[in-house]
């Protein structure tokens, strides 16, 4: 949707009930693929729908999924399901679409206004590609010194933190996230080794170690126990299981790299 067109133009006969459901939606599945959990993308539909005058709201949502019905005083009713697709974390779009959720609450904005937010909160890009390379280098080489490496561990993880995010930012976007973390740990493992046999880095392990903290899901497992604790206990659980899965096949991209060149580092 453009900002020269309103949601009005796009959808002439929509009920006010599907057009404030709409809305509220757009938030919380933003918010969910934008690393935000369950519970605010369930509170963030109940409380605008609220706002704006619906007597009944039931909202129920897991990391994959979202499936809300509302019903308005003159007993007008809504019933909407999203299918989410992808997650990454962004603390920016988070907030701004906190703040667009904040501001339909209060009636500040009407819900064509918010439309036009919510797209944009959409497109920004918080970091360019250079920027998430540097600091990808940064993070690798200083967790390499934290963990015992020595300068040349922490150069060499920096350049291969480098690869990691240039190949992750210009992969196929049909590549999973399980199968794009086993090809980064499997090719950073074989990278690793590699850069020590040459003398190129004096410890592959302490170079893997900084590599791994680049693709390894804590937020996420951090995401699944809060979402455990706030009662959430089935989205709790299904991102847990993702996060355990995603650890295990990073392990088994560095593993892979370990028996084939077994070997060569002996």
């Amino acid at each position: 949707m453009s900002d020269n067109i309103s949601s009005a133009e796009i959808y002439p006969n929509e009920k006010f009930s599907d057009k404030l459901l709409r809305t509220a939606l757009d938030i919380a599945e933003n918010l969910l693929r934008s690393g935000g959990t369950v519970h605010a993308a369930e509170d963030t539909v109940d409380r605008i729908c609220k706002a704006h005058g619906a007597n009944h709201v039931e909202v129920f949502s897991i990391t994959s999924v979202i499936i809300a019905s509302i019903r308005m005083e003159d007993g007008e009713y809504a019933m909407q399901t999203r299918r989410i697709y992808g997650f990454s974390n962004n603390f920016t779009k988070l907030d701004s679409l906190n703040s667009i959720s904040r501001d339909l609450c209060a009636k500040k904005i009407s819900l064509d206004e918010a439309q036009n937010r919510i797209l944009k909160a959409k497109n920004e890009n918080t970091y360019s590609t250079t920027v998430r390379i540097l600091v990808s280098m940064i993070i690798s080489g200083a967790f390499a010194l934290f963990f015992g490496g020595t300068f040349l561990d922490a150069v060499a993880a920096a350049v291969l933190g480098m690869l990691i995010m240039v190949i992750s930012s210009f992969a196929p976007k049909a590549l999973n996230q399980l199968a794009m973390n086993l090809v980064l740990s499997t090719i950073a493992g074989f990278c690793a080794i590699f850069f020590t046999k040459i003398g190129f880095g004096d410890n592959y392990d302490k170079i893997i170690i900084g590599t791994i903290m680049l693709v390894i899901p804590g937020l996420s497992f951090g995401t699944s126990i809060r979402d455990l604790l706030c009662g959430d206990t089935l989205s709790g659980m299904l991102q847990l299981i993702q996060s355990v899965l995603l650890a295990a096949i990073i392990a088994f991209g560095y593993t892979i790299a370990l028996f084939c060149l077994g070997a060569w580092i002996v």
